[in-house]
């Protein structure tokens, strides 16, 4: 029987070692590759396989979990392209290693985009930072699938350390609240903005 892997690196990006080193493993175990959402997906090896695969992954690669904070993604932002007007990597990597792969209620998936052209599609994510020339602007609770929703605007303006601040309370405030298969989204209209009145 034939299953799939999906791989993910640290802001989504993979090293050319560690693609070296899963293009080996693709070849060993009769895999190929495609792109998604989550990260980098290793298709069409035997399910028999899958563990000894994931035991030989490259350092600073692992699977995807499916039900927590399973995807983060992040542009090169400020000082590596023109549009930046937001450093991202800071903010992404804070995120990355404390939160990344944290069980929730649901999936969540988190974007941050060094400015408003928004490459990694953030304000359909479920928490997304955007970057503008007066700082980052916070919105929650976007989705894609069958019913489309930007995300709700809860703050802006922030510092990166606010943003830091700003995706500890959400992603802890949902670890808490949230409910057996429920999105970031229905908590938010459940219960309302966990940030009003606080100050970041």
């Amino acid at each position: 029987m034939k299953t799939s892997v999906i791989l993910h690196g640290l802001r989504n990006e993979f090293s050319l070692d560690q693609m070296k080193a899963c293009i080996v493993l693709a070849e060993k175990y009769g895999g190929s590759f495609r792109h998604v959402v989550t990260g980098l997906q290793i298709i069409g090896i035997e399910k028999a396989d899958k563990e000894a695969l994931i035991a030989e992954l490259p350092d600073g690669v692992i699977p995807v979990v499916h039900r927590g904070l399973n995807s983060l993604i992040a542009c090169v932002g400020k000082g590596h392209c023109k549009n930046g007007q937001m450093e991202t990597w800071e903010l992404a990597d804070y995120i990355e290693k404390n939160f990344y792969g944290k069980k929730l209620a649901h999936k969540c998936k988190i974007g941050v985009s060094g400015c408003g052209r928004n490459c990694p599609d953030a304000m359909v994510k479920d928490i997304a930072f955007i970057g503008t020339s007066q700082g980052f602007l916070l919105a929650v609770g976007g989705r894609t699938g069958h019913n489309p929703v930007a995300g709700t605007i809860l703050a802006r303006n922030l510092t990166i350390e606010e943003a830091k601040k700003a995706a500890r309370i959400l992603i802890n405030w949902y670890s808490e609240h949230g409910e057996p298969r429920e999105r970031i989204h229905n908590v938010l209209v459940r219960l309302g903005n966990p940030l009003e009145g606080v100050t970041l």
